[in-house]
């Protein structure tokens, strides 16, 4: 049963959530002009010089679009709002060019991330006397600790398993009694694959929850999941960005995920026009921030597509409920809970002068429900030109690229020139073989 952990915002009535939008609005393009160069020139030039000029929430379509290339544009700083003497943390996700996108929290943004993720955590009906078992990487990312905080407010126990180790993640689970699993859905699946498979009985895992993210999880992973342990599952969705998981999670009733939209304000747009869609229209997702110190953003398009819905829900709240992403607008792919980019992979070509810029890239899922990819990438000569040592060398050389530039574990083939497919359009670099057979 879900509980309500903020019930003055997440059951607001509409009116009076639009009211408090539209002022947080205002506010916020007022300090964008004031800290951000880039939004008051961005901004002056669309003609807005002050937040007052945005009269009702539909004239927030007069604010341009902020966009990934933006960020990547004025890496590393060029959208702090504060100095850094007032930057409590600082977290990162993939770059399309070897440089992460990089979020910069003060100790406000921190309470209010911490408050979002809490939210989410209560739909799902955590409380005190849980204990939460994190099986997602520590780290510049913001998995982990975004939920570590959000379950701290509750009062939850929490075990900071991270990734890895898998036979030592299903011990602590048993002998502490581990009560809420957070993981990707496929590692999750995997572990509940192995418990499953065990002879162990069901009451030695006290599991009755688990909470995924962070990648696509599909139809039957989740029910997977669900017949191995027993338990519910419910899914969540953030960026790094917008701080992080809190941004929206389902609750019980599994019909979209609730946005925390006192913070975060959505909006759905056609992605090649850029107008405002309706309720139930597919389009690309556009979030601008409400309350953020350390980085606030704009209208920022984050090439998720998927639908809003404003119905109030069967569990009492009235926030706008998102699907999760049916796709993406450009070539991004989530591997193992990271966002990688072809980008990337050209960047880690590039630099062994052996190869050729004729790659491809092939995901899949192994019977352990595992991610696998495997980059294939051309030699420049024949591979019979090479002895066994120069290959070798080769690479050694490409897999130290991909890991100081990708950070995640991909496998690695060179093939012989001219044996990859060519492309007269926009070349189709990823095979995404990993839910061909899955429902989605």
């Amino acid at each position: 049963m879900s509980l309500i952990y903020n019930a003055h915002y997440e059951t607001m009535d509409r009116d009076e959530l639009s009211k408090l939008q539209l002022l947080r609005l205002q506010q916020m393009i007022d300090y964008c002009i004031t800290h951000v160069p880039f939004y008051k020139k961005k901004l002056s030039e669309a003609g807005i010089t002050s937040g007052d000029q945005i009269k009702t929430l539909k004239d927030i379509n007069k604010i341009p679009f902020t966009t990934k290339e933006d960020i990547r544009n004025n890496y590393p700083d060029g959208f702090l709002a504060v100095p850094m003497t007032d930057v409590a943390r600082v977290h990162a996700s993939s770059g399309t060019t070897g440089k992460p996108t990089i979020g910069y929290y003060t100790k406000k943004d921190m309470e209010i991330w911490a408050d979002a993720s809490a939210r989410v955590l209560s739909l799902n009906g955590l409380t005190s006397e849980d204990v939460m078992q994190i099986s997602v990487g520590y780290g510049l990312f913001t998995g982990a600790l975004g939920f570590h905080q959000g379950a701290e407010k509750i009062g939850c126990t929490i075990v900071p398993a991270s990734t890895g180790n898998t036979q030592k993640q299903l011990v602590m689970m048993r002998d502490i009694g581990a009560t809420v699993l957070m993981a990707t859905p496929s590692y999750a699946t995997y572990l509940s694959d192995l418990i499953s498979q065990s002879n162990t009985s069901d009451n030695e895992f006290k599991i009755k929850r688990v909470l995924l993210g962070a990648e696509r999880c599909t139809k039957s992973m989740r029910e997977t999941i669900e017949k191995n342990l027993g338990v519910t599952t419910a899914d969540n969705y953030g960026l790094t960005e917008f701080f992080g998981p809190g941004v929206a999670g389902e609750c019980e009733y599994r019909c979209g995920m609730h946005i925390s939209e006192d913070y975060f304000y959505p909006e759905i747009i056609n992605p090649e026009t850029g107008t405002v869609l309706s309720d139930g229209e597919q389009g690309e997702l556009v979030f601008t921030s409400l309350l953020r110190e350390g980085m606030p953003l704009l209208r920022y398009r984050t090439r998720d597509i998927t639908t809003l819905n404003h119905e109030k829900c069967e569990c009492g709240r009235t926030s706008v409920r998102m699907q999760a992403p049916f796709a993406r607008t450009d070539d991004m792919f989530v591997f193992k809970g990271v966002n990688v980019f072809p980008t990337q992979i050209e960047s880690a070509i590039d630099c062994v002068k052996e190869l050729s810029p004729y790659y491809h890239i092939k995901l899949e899922r192994n019977d352990r429900h595992q991610d696998t990819g495997t980059v294939y990438v051309e030699l420049k000569k024949a591979i019979c030109l090479y002895s066994d040592k120069e290959l070798e060398k080769i690479k050694a050389e490409l897999d130290y690229s991909l890991r100081e530039i990708v950070i995640v574990k991909l496998n690695t083939k060179l093939v012989e020139p001219e044996t990859l497919q060519r492309f007269v359009g926009k070349a189709k670099r990823v095979e995404d073989l990993r839910y061909c057979n899955e429902k989605s």
